[in-house]
């Protein structure tokens, strides 16, 4: 089963690179577009939040811990429904640790602010944190990546 995939890459990365300290997160979902059914893992990430246009409906957290620190980890498969409509959004740390030129953190309660205004595109909401998060970093140099990923369930499916 592709859900397996977080304990398959746990046990990888552990054997592979465990004496060099290795790990990773790892978010991974299997989304049915029909139905909105989504099953999903989530090794250590950043919680993904599924936003609407009343703001933040729900998070997903994680269901097992970082991938890679030690062999043969559980990770709990969780599911939720998409309603149509839902966002679902993704970040890795480097957004919400985003640095500015006097050295404040982008933080995470100005991202959920962002999240918690209605968007009808998951492209939009994207392109608003963008916005807001390099107004925020102007000229400040990054140390880690900035990763956003959304999906957006329509609200009619087409044929």
């Amino acid at each position: 089963e592709a859900l397996n995939a977080g304990a398959l890459t746990n046990d990888y990365i552990a054997e592979e690179n465990g004496e060099e300290g290795m790990f990773a997160t790892l978010f991974f979902g299997v989304l049915n577009p029909l139905t909105g059914n989504m099953a999903y893992v989530n090794g250590g990430h950043e919680p993904l939040f599924i936003v609407n246009q009343s703001g933040i409906r729900d998070r997903l957290n994680s269901t097992g811990p970082v991938v890679g620190m030690m062999p043969e980890m559980t990770y709990a498969i969780r599911q939720i429904e998409l309603e149509p409509g839902d966002i679902v959004i993704g970040y890795t740390d480097g957004v919400t640790e985003a640095m500015s030129p006097d050295e404040s953190l982008f933080g995470k309660k100005r991202f959920q602010a962002l999240l918690e205004k209605p968007s009808s595109t998951a492209s939009e909401l994207i392109e608003r944190i963008r916005q807001e998060l390099f107004k925020h970093i102007a000229n400040a140099p990054q140390f880690d990546d900035i990763t956003m990923l959304a999906v957006h369930r329509e609200s009619e499916v087409v044929e």
